[in-house]
């Protein structure tokens, strides 16, 4: 993994010859790892990872250098917690509920008097 503080200091061109390497080094690691020689699978991810880490601090650095000022990244997003479902409401029966017949379908009648 590579080190936020190192690329903070780095240039534009340095960044961007970073991620060819690193680049390269992903496209060596896929062949490793579809002729299963690749020992580690998530050396994988962790090259993508690293990828797109320099790629967002070499866009950070062109801004920087359009805006004339320092641009500081993007807080990452906070993960919310996962719903519960909730429990369905129930009705409980009373003597208003019970006393009214449910509505039939307009073509039920019509189904009844068929079958008759």
């Amino acid at each position: 993994m590579i080190d936020v503080e190192t690329l903070k200091g780095q240039a534009v061109g340095e960044l961007v010859k970073l991620a060819k390497k690193l680049q390269e080094e992903l496209f060596q690691a896929k062949f490793q790892h579809a002729t299963q020689q690749l020992k580690t699978p998530h050396k994988l991810r962790e090259i993508r990872r690293d990828i797109a880490r320099v790629k967002t601090f070499a866009t950070m650095k062109r801004a920087e250098i359009a805006a004339g000022k320092p641009v500081a990244p993007k807080a990452a997003k906070p993960v919310a917690a996962p719903a519960t479902p909730k429990a369905p409401k129930v009705k409980a029966a009373t003597a208003s509920n019970a006393a009214t017949p449910k509505a039939e379908k307009p073509g039920a009648k019509a189904k009844k008097k068929k079958e008759a």
